[in-house]
């Protein structure tokens, strides 16, 4: 099965504690992404996080990367400037599931070098579960998105993982808007 990236309904929010929406409100908007992908690191959302900010233009930038390998991959993510996880079509209306066996040599919609990242160094493999949350705006323009990378032996996000994403992309969504 090649790269698949499937539209992905989130579940319905967990309510995330007010002090830490409350926190996360006293900060500029980016380093309050930057915590709130700290706080989904912590209860294992992912492995490594991504988050594209929509400039004013309309095109995503990269502005945050954490977790396992975040240096390699934002070095990855800076050397493709035409293609980003925020870029993909389908992102925005809905949340985007990223899995598949695939090749490092096989075509792809992902940035260059995202998909030898995800294979972790490997020629083939299996992608993991890669989550693309749109942050929207009221209006429902895209305004970011994290991406959640989550290896194959991570599993697909389980239990409260999900709610609380859903949760905690709102509450961001809310405050970049």
């Amino acid at each position: 099965m090649p790269v698949s990236i499937i539209p992905f309904n989130m579940p319905e929010p967990a309510e995330i504690p007010s002090h830490i929406i409350d926190s996360l409100k006293s900060m500029p908007r980016d380093e309050a992404v930057a915590k709130g992908m700290d706080l989904l690191m912590q209860i294992e959302a992912a492995d490594t996080m991504v988050y594209e900010r929509i400039s004013e233009g309309g095109v995503p930038e990269l502005a945050h990367v954490a977790g396992a390998g975040a240096e390699q991959l934002q070095a990855v993510l800076e050397q493709d400037t035409a293609r980003s996880f925020a870029g993909q079509e389908g992102v925005g209306p809905s949340a985007l599931l990223i899995m598949g066996q695939a090749e490092v040599s096989e075509e792809s919609a992902l940035p260059a070098g995202v998909l030898r990242f995800l294979l972790e160094g490997a020629e083939s493999g299996m992608l993991g579960f890669n989550y693309v949350l749109p942050l929207t705006g009221t209006e429902g323009q895209l305004l970011g998105a994290l991406t959640l990378i989550r290896r194959a032996a991570s599993g697909p996000l389980n239990h409260e993982q999900p709610n609380i994403c859903e949760g905690l992309r709102r509450e961001l969504s809310q405050m970049l808007a």
